[in-house]
């Protein structure tokens, strides 16, 4: 009564059990780099950007494929969830045909304006590196729209409220009001989180179904940050399922197999749905988050569960032939008291491998490490707990009939190990040393692409931006200048061309002297960095 109790606390707690595979989930919150990320969003902002590619049947630049181009631009566009789209239709071209810098500001032509040579227009994106390998490939087979996904200010600073608070936390305890704040701010936040990603995944859907129209004119992907975040909790849900379904057929199966009977079938099937019942509702209870790693505890607490049943089950089976005359209640105390300490150390040993894995400064390999350990536990605990509770109640069956174990596979592989001792030591040998050179051939994946079946619009789509637009993910280099560096009315000795001319004798420059960082010795570090960054 007492467990059914507390399986029914805990299944209302299930409800908050959630699946994260957001940047959050994955580095640790006093990490360096992901205070400085933190402090570089602030300054510049950040948005939340997914990548439709577009490779049409017919040219790129054609009437038709630019018609189709404009509709799906203005369907994506009219959807709730955008802020804006960015396209080849929509960019500025500067030498189709050239525009002199002073009438730059009065005339801003594009691909569609009338006047534009769609000749000199093909040459510039192909050339320009505004636009190549960002917006279209380098052959001009494949270009991307660029959807601005709309973001919540809200949520935002909220954000902004709890990294605030947590940067003061890891210099200095925080007093009992600003931790009470803290507290509040993480509520809310897993609130609108929840409530953005459902609406995330909406956005998802309707630009995967306003892409399906499109399909015919050419071939479309779905590449971005927010997609792949939004796939991989879909994933996980499904793995979840498939996993789940799995183990408990191979369960039935098994159990079946080995002991044919109702009982010994129900019994493990009992023990590992609490065991899993009770931690996902600790889980969601404690507002433990599941990220891609981590889902596999589920898989993991059911096998152990069940060898632990196991365990139970065939010890109680042994001295039912061993002591027939013995009470129901005789065989059970036996079974609990012979196997508590060897099922005890069995799991502190699980635990201590699992244990190792916090040591590691990597946040969802700590979190699944936490995750084991406390599913080992409930797991033993309530395998134990349930196991006699639950034969107490049913009546005294039969002992097992005694099989013969001549031709068991036990006995026949301790025959072969007592005549060919030799042989097996011989063989361990060259395993050994196999498996030395292994390891030393033994190398670290780190290919995000490659996690993913060739099949899955996350593989397809990121292999065409990787290969044709420049890659899905861009790496930001922050060029901090010394605070002795030139001014703007200081001479230098860098040569500077007419563009850079025209940026030192703007107005801003004798506005802000001090501040502005548009000067020609500031472009000429910029373009070091860039030239280094291009070899």
């Amino acid at each position: 009564m007492v467990v059914t109790l507390i399986a029914c606390f805990l299944a209302y707690q299930a409800r908050y059990f959630r699946l994260d595979a957001s940047s959050d989930t994955l580095l640790l919150e006093n990490d360096p780099d992901l205070l400085y990320y933190r402090e570089l969003s602030q300054r510049y902002g950040k948005q939340d950007t997914v990548v439709v590619t577009f490779t049409p049947v017919s040219d790129l630049l054609a009437d038709d494929t630019l018609d189709t181009l404009t509709q799906l631009r203005d369907d994506l566009h009219a959807m709730k969830g955008v802020d804006t789209v960015t396209s080849i239709l929509d960019v500025p071209l500067l030498f189709s045909p050239p525009i002199p810098i002073k009438d730059l500001g009065a005339t801003v032509r594009t691909l569609t304006s009338p006047e534009t040579d769609r000749d000199l227009a093909r040459k510039e994106l192909k050339d320009s590196p505004l636009y190549q390998n960002l917006l279209v490939s380098p052959d001009l087979k494949t270009t991307a729209l660029l959807v601005n996904l709309s973001e919540d200010r809200e949520y935002d600073r909220l954000t902004q409220q709890r990294n605030t608070l947590r940067d003061r936390q890891t210099q200095t305890p925080l007093a009992p009001k600003d931790k009470a704040r803290l507290d509040h701010i993480k509520t809310q936040l897993r609130l609108y989180k929840d409530r953005l990603r459902a609406e995330r995944h909406q956005d998802i859907l309707t630009i995967r179904s306003i892409m399906d129209g499109y399909r015919a004119q050419g071939e479309l992907f779905l590449g971005g940050v927010s997609m792949i975040a939004d796939d991989m909790i879909t994933f996980i849900k499904k793995d979840l399922t498939i996993f789940g379904l799995g183990i408990l057929f191979f369960l039935i199966l098994t159990l079946g197999i080995i002991f044919k009977r109702i009982r010994w079938i129900m019994l493990p099937l009992i023990f590992c749905s609490l065991s899993v019942l009770y931690m996902v509702g600790l889980l969601g209870w404690f507002d433990w988050e599941v990220t891609v790693i981590s889902s596999n505890f589920i898989s993991l607490q059911l096998i152990i569960t069940m060898a632990i049943g196991i365990h139970l089950i065939v010890y109680f089976r042994e001295c039912q032939v061993r002591h027939p005359k013995k009470t129901h209640r005789q065989l059970i105390l036996e079974t609990v008291c012979t196997k508590l300490k060897p099922c005890v150390y069995a799991a502190l040993t699980t635990i201590a491998g699992f244990g190792s894995l916090v040591l590691c400064d990597i946040l969802p390999v700590i979190t699944f490490g936490w995750m084991m350990i406390a599913g080992l536990m409930v797991s033993l605990i309530l395998t134990f707990l349930c196991f006699p509770a639950m034969l107490m109640l049913l009546p005294k069956t039969s002992a097992p009939a005694v099989k013969s174990h001549r031709f068991s596979v036990t006995t026949i592989m301790a025959r072969f190990t007592e005549h060919y001792g030799g042989l097996i030591v011989a063989t361990g040998v060259v395993a050994l040393i196999l498996s030395i050179i292994g390891i030393s051939r033994l190398q670290v994946e780190n290919s995000f692409i490659d996690y993913f079946k060739k099949t899955t619009e996350i593989y397809q789509g990121m292999k065409v931006i990787d290969q044709e637009l420049g890659g899905t993910t861009p790496l930001d280099v922050i060029v901090t200048f010394p605070a002795s560096a030139p001014s703007p009315t200081e001479s230098s000795d860098v040569d500077t061309d007419d563009d850079l001319a025209f940026f030192d004798d703007s107005e801003e420059t004798a506005v802000s002297k001090e501040k502005y960082w548009f000067t020609a010795s500031k472009m000429e570090e910029v373009k070091r960095v860039q030239t280094y960054l291009d070899s």
